[in-house]
């Protein structure tokens, strides 16, 4: 988990939580503002993701 340095598994969440475990390829203001790296993502909620 958390081995996509590069971003390209990006989604922003727009409803429920996940908790989240990365190496990079996205910033803290991105993830302030919903964006998640979802392969290296474990659901906590129901969610929904905006690809």
């Amino acid at each position: 988990m958390g081995l996509f340095p590069d971003g390209t598994c990006r989604v922003a969440v727009t409803e429920g939580e996940v908790e989240m475990e990365h190496n990079g390829g996205i910033t803290d203001e991105d993830v302030a503002e919903g964006d998640i790296l979802s392969c290296g993502s474990t659901p906590k909620t129901n969610r929904v993701v905006d690809y």
